[in-house]
């Protein structure tokens, strides 16, 4: 009886790795006054826009009753489905 050895073929369009991947080295950005200066404008509007988007929350948490011009909750009572006894379950 003869053993046959059986070996598997090299692929030879396989990419084989390094043992060892190098470690990215740690680098310090640093960004021109130019760009500092655009990304400070554009975050100025994303600020501005955010403030507008605030206010308009609040004018209308205010005209619906919610709260005064203080910022003082008003109503404190809970939506009939949020009552004690009610039909829904929250899994709470």
């Amino acid at each position: 009886m003869a053993t046959e050895t059986v070996v598997r073929k090299l692929d030879e369009s396989a990419v084989q790795l390094p043992k060892t991947a190098p470690k990215a080295a740690y680098v310090k950005k640093t960004y021109s006054p130019e760009f500092l200066a655009e990304h400070e404008a554009v975050m100025a509007r994303v600020r501005e826009e955010g403030a507008k988007r605030i206010r308009r929350s609040v004018e209308r948490a205010i005209a619906m009753g919610i709260i005064d011009k203080d910022g003082n909750l008003l109503k404190k009572e809970l939506p009939a489905d949020m009552l004690p006894g009610a039909d829904r379950d929250f899994g709470g």
